[in-house]
C-alpha cells in the first residue's frame, strides 16, 4: 500500500492547528481583564477553577466554555482536513500539549481538563455525555472533598470504560481518550503537590485532580476573592 503523504500532510497541519488551538490562554486572558495574574493568584494555575473562585464566576464559567471548546475545534478542524480515526487523538494530544505548554502564555498553562472534556463529548458523544453527567453528580455528591473533582472525572472515565467494553462502543477511541485522561490527571495532581495547592491527606487518598469550575475551595487555595464573588 503506497504511503499516503496527503494524509500526512494534513494530519500534520491539523496538529499544529490543535496546538495553536490549544495554547489560546483563556484563563490568563481572564485574569488580566480583571488586573489579576492567574499564575501568581490562588493555586497559582490556568485553569477554570482558579478563574472561578479567585477572579469571578461568571468569567470562570466562560472560561470553561473556552476551553472546553478548544479541544473540541480542534477535532472538527481536523475532521475537515479528513484526518480521521486514531490520527484525530494526536490533534486531540496536540491541543492538551498546547494548554499545557501555551505558546501565547510563556509556554505555562493549566492542567486541561476542561480541553479534555471537550475531547470526550466530541469524539464519543454518547458516552462523554453519561461520563460527564456522572462525574458531575460525583462532584456534587463528594463537594465538601478537596478531590471532588478528581472523583467525579475518574468515575466518569470508570463509566464510559466500562460501557465501552461491555457493550463494544467505540473501543479503540475511548482506550485512546482514556491514556490521554490519565496524563491529564496524573499531570494535575504533580502540578498540584509542587505549587504546594494540595492538602496532603487529599493527595494519599487520591493522587488526582480535576481543574473544572468546581475546585479546592479550601482557604490554602483560595487567592484574593473578586468583587461579585463577594
Amino acid at each position: 500500500m503506497p504511503f499516503d503523504f496527503g494524509l500526512t500532510e494534513r494530519t500534520l497541519v491539523a496538529i499544529l492547528i490543535g496546538y495553536l488551538l490549544g495554547s489560546i490562554p483563556f484563563a490568563p486572558l481572564a485574569g488580566r481583564l480583571k488586573g489579576v495574574d492567574v499564575f501568581t493568584t490562588g493555586s497559582r494555575n490556568a485553569g477554570t477553577a482558579n478563574v472561578y473562585w479567585n477572579i469571578g464566576r461568571r468569567i470562570g464559567m466562560l472560561v470553561f466554555v473556552g476551553d472546553v471548546a478548544k479541544g473540541a475545534l480542534a477535532v472538527i478542524i481536523a475532521w475537515s482536513l479528513s484526518v480521521t480515526g486514531p490520527l484525530v487523538l494526536l490533534v486531540g494530544a496536540a491541543a492538551l500539549l498546547g494548554h499545557w505548554k501555551s505558546l501565547f502564555a510563556g509556554f505555562r498553562g493549566g492542567d486541561g481538563m476542561a480541553t479534555m472534556i471537550g475531547l470526550f463529548v466530541i469524539l464519543v458523544p454518547p458516552l462523554g455525555l453519561l461520563g460527564l453527567a456522572s462525574g458531575t453528580a460525583v462532584v456534587l455528591i463528594r463537594r465538601r472533598s478537596a478531590l471532588r473533582s478528581a472523583w467525579g472525572m475518574a468515575f466518569g472515565m470508570l463509566v464510559m470504560l466500562t460501557l465501552s467494553l461491555s457493550y463494544q462502543i467505540d473501543r479503540p477511541m475511548v482506550m485512546g481518550l482514556a491514556g490521554l485522561a490519565m496524563l491529564v490527571l496524573s499531570r494535575s495532581i504533580i502540578g498540584h503537590q509542587r505549587r504546594g495547592s494540595l492538602p496532603a491527606e487529599d493527595a494519599i487518598t487520591l493522587d488526582l485532580d480535576l481543574d473544572l469550575d468546581l475546585e479546592l475551595t479550601d482557604e490554602s487555595d483560595l487567592g484574593p476573592t473578586a468583587p461579585e464573588n463577594r
